[in-house]
């Protein structure tokens, strides 16, 4: 730079001066000739994230909680209050296992027909049957189309049928809440060291607004 241009920026900065005009410090002006400052993501941000978690979760226990309820209620039910019925087996498609080269038993279909009462208003019923055509629950070995086997129909739910013998077999067992009582029990612990994070996190940001 010559002495000319030294010159002439002494006499802006005093005409600056006695105009009142601030004159930018040397980083103010690097600051905007680089942009912004660069917000990082906040503690907050990760609490609401946090929190989010802790709600997923707790969803993903009821519904299995639920499952496990309409499970046993679906043996009581099959057990106490189920329709036998004959279903003549339509076809049976072999599975594959998990690496694809081995069998892993046979889903089978079939047919079945549930009777019962339609009512008229006139106080009259006549006797009326429904064919079902479903896969036939438990039943994992190989029978030929056309053969008939015995199975019980859910009442609440006739689309579903199952094996007499697996029926007869099936118990409702409580062993069913264990999975999700585990996860509940790690659900609690999660939620208390979240809310001693959130406590944790709402001081410093007290103490932060007291002492500037």
């Amino acid at each position: 730079m010559t002495d000319a241009d030294d010159e002439d920026q002494g006499h802006d900065n005093s005409f600056r001066a006695r105009a009142g005009v601030d004159q930018p410090s040397s980083g103010e002006r690097v600051a905007s000739m680089r942009g912004g400052t660069a917000v990082g993501v906040g503690r907050t941000l990760w609490l609401y994230l946090g929190a989010l978690a802790l709600v997923v979760f707790a969803v993903a226990l009821v519904v299995s909680f639920i499952s496990a309820t309409n499970d046993n209620a679906r043996v009581d039910r099959l057990k106490n209050h189920g329709i036998p019925v004959t279903v003549k087996v339509s076809d049976c498609i072999g599975n594959l296992g998990g690496s694809g080269s081995s069998g892993a038993g046979y889903t089978c279909r079939g047919s079945y027909t549930i009777e019962g009462k339609v009512y008229q208003s006139d106080g009259s019923y006549s006797v009326s049957g429904v064919i079902y055509h479903e896969v036939i629950g438990s039943m994992t070995t190989f029978s030929a189309p056309g053969t008939r086997v015995i199975a019980v129909a859910d009442p609440s739910r006739p689309s579903t049928v199952v094996l007499k013998s697996a029926v007869i077999a099936s118990v409702a067992s409580a062993t069913a809440y264990v999975a999700p009582g585990l996860l509940a029990l790690l659900l609690f612990v999660l939620t208390l060291a979240f809310i001693r994070v959130a406590r944790r996190s709402v001081a410093r940001r007290r103490d932060a607004a007291t002492f500037p």
